[in-house]
This record gives structure tokens, C-alpha cells and sequence, in this order.
């Protein structure tokens, strides 16, 4: 049976390489479709540690799990939160580690404008939110209102709570003891920053001249050391081909006193 490590920001296919520069794990739906053509019907298990991301980039995730031919189990490994949880909506047998957590909440966005706009933006949200809870019904075998009124409170399951509200079938390694633990969402880029990011890697120029990025502390902390190592790394690469192309000392003299052949 075939794996796919369903981790970190499940994040939109032209997005992928904003996430590779930062060296943050991503799954789009391209590795999702590019893994189940492999598996060509062949059983698959999908193992997710991811705290979510783009809801229409886990909605493609979910219509290609939904149609796949073979038998699609999906494992929680770690955390399994907002648009990480579709693949268990699509699966036909669920499990989750009993150090694993499960959440669900509502759809978000980020929306500028004046009043009408926000309106457009709240039902378009209420409309998304809807579909997801009515999916999260029927795993759970539960009201709409009833999953609604869950991804209102933002609900976290610890694996026993997960497998009593039915969004996950069974807890993996039943012999083992369940431990309960905290877990942070992975930092999702917005898409504002990701196109700036982008402009940057083909070595446009925005207006603006700067880029204003905000996470909590942590996350800060995280994206600032990878950029300093990404940081260091080019200078050093740029020292050592100076150093290639830089003559050694008095090398321009040689060819005047460099002896008899």
C-alpha cells in the first residue's frame, strides 16, 4: 500500500515554491494528483500532520480522493486541523495516533473594502462554512447545526474525543496509552504575501519596497532563522566565487617572473 505524507500548509500549486524557498513543508493538490495517478487504483493511505491551509486548494484534495478508484485510508500522525481534515471527509476508513488532534472551525479570509464588499465576503463565508459543516454532518452522523455550532466554537478532539464524535473511525496502537498534547497550526503565508514573495524570487520590484509579514513570536522566530540561513548560505556562495574570480596576490606579475621553461 502506497503513503503520502500529507504535511504542513496545504497550500495552492502556484504556491509551492514560495513555501520550498522558505524550506516550509506544503502539500498542494498537484502532489495529491500526481500521487494517486502513481498509485493507478492501488490501496493508498494518506498520513496527515498539517494544521490546514487554502480551503479551495483542500476542496480539489477532497474531489480527487473522493473519485479515486482504489480504497483511500487517511492516518492522522500529529495534528489534523481546518482544511487538513477534508481528506478524512473523503476517506473511507479513517484512524488517528492517540497523541493526535483533530480541529475544526470556520472558513476565513482577509477582505479590504467598504461595507458592501464585507457583505459579499460574509456570505460567500457563510456559504463556504455551510458546505464544510454539512460534510462534517454526515462523517459525524450528526445536524448541520449541530457541525456548525462545532466549527463555531472552534472544536479540538484529543483521539479518544475525535473517535466519540465520529470524525475519526478508530485510534491507532489501542495498546499504547493515549497522551494529550498541545500543537500549533503551521504559519500560513497570506496571499498577499506570497505574490510579493514571488516578485521578489523573479527579481521584480514592487512600489512599496518592503514586505511587513506578521506572525505571533514563534513564528517570527521560525521564518527569522530560516531567512538568516537562506541568508547566509547565498553569502557564501557569493564569497567563494569572489574568491574564484578574485587574482591570488602578485598573480598579474607572474607571467614576468615566473622563471624558464
Amino acid at each position: 500500500m502506497k503513503t503520502l505524507k500529507f504535511n504542513g500548509v496545504v497550500a495552492d500549486n502556484s504556491d509551492k515554491e514560495v513555501y520550498d524557498w522558505f524550506g516550509m513543508e506544503c502539500i498542494t493538490p498537484k502532489m495529491v494528483s500526481d500521487f494517486l495517478n502513481e498509485a493507478a487504483g492501488e490501496d493508498v493511505t494518506i498520513q496527515i500532520n498539517s494544521g490546514g491551509g487554502s480551503v479551495f486548494a483542500g476542496s480539489e484534495i477532497f474531489t480527487d480522493l473522493s473519485k479515486y478508484q482504489g480504497k483511500v485510508i487517511a492516518e492522522i500522525s500529529g495534528i489534523c486541523a481546518s482544511a487538513a481534515t477534508f481528506p478524512l471527509l473523503a476517506a473511507d476508513k479513517t484512524g488517528i495516533s492517540p497523541i493526535g488532534q483533530v480541529m475544526i472551525h470556520n472558513v476565513s479570509t482577509i477582505q479590504r473594502g467598504d461595507y458592501r464588499d464585507m457583505t459579499d465576503a460574509s456570505k460567500f463565508l457563510l456559504g463556504s462554512s455551510g458546505n464544510v459543516a454539512e460534510l462534517y454532518a454526515k462523517k459525524m452522523k450528526v445536524s448541520t447545526e449541530k457541525a456548525q455550532k462545532m466549527m463555531d466554537d472552534e472544536t479540538w478532539f484529543n483521539a479518544k474525543e475525535a473517535v466519540e464524535a465520529g470524525i475519526v473511525d478508530e485510534i491507532l496502537f489501542e495498546d499504547n496509552h493515549s497522551v494529550k498534547m498541545v500543537a500549533s497550526l503551521s504559519p500560513v503565508l497570506s496571499p498577499e504575501k506570497i505574490n510579493q514573495f514571488k516578485n521578489l524570487l523573479k527579481g521584480e520590484k514592487k512600489s512599496s519596497g518592503t514586505i511587513d509579514v506578521h506572525f505571533d513570536d514563534e513564528q517570527m522566530k521560525q521564518l527569522t532563522a530560516m531567512i538568516d540561513e537562506k541568508i547566509a548560505a547565498v553569502k557564501a556562495e557569493i564569497q567563494v566565487n569572489n574568491l574564484a574570480d578574485k587574482p591570488f596576490k602578485n598573480q598579474k606579475f607572474k607571467p614576468m617572473f615566473g622563471g624558464i621553461n
